[in-house]
């Protein structure tokens, strides 16, 4: 989207997206932990089936990680299903009683 607000990544193979992310800016009203109130939020995080299990995702969602510390946001959020919650949690995600999260300052 060209204002940014909606960011992609993909992952290649042979010419062939074999994995996708999505990313979403918004923004809060400003609190003692984000004063900037500036969020991003992951989706649509796939992997073709035959692909899967090769660190595919965990290379794109490293990509995220490294792209969002360099802009103001300060709370990296997402939904997960069980299956995909150890992923997160490896890369630093904490479980929280709704979503998962990442939080930095």
């Amino acid at each position: 989207m060209p204002s940014g607000e909606f960011l992609a990544w993909v992952a290649e193979v042979d010419s062939q997206i074999v994995a996708t992310s999505g990313l979403v800016f918004f923004q809060r009203s400003p609190y003692n932990d984000n004063l900037s109130g500036l969020e991003a939020y992951i989706l649509n995080v796939y992997t073709i089936p035959m692909w899967r299990r090769q660190r595919i995702a965990t290379a794109l969602l490293k990509e995220i990680i490294s792209f969002l510390r360099a802009t103001e946001a300060k709370r990296l959020w997402l939904y997960t299903t069980e299956d995909g919650k150890r992923i997160y949690e490896k890369l630093g995600f904490v479980s929280t009683s709704k979503e998962i999260e990442m939080v930095w300052y």
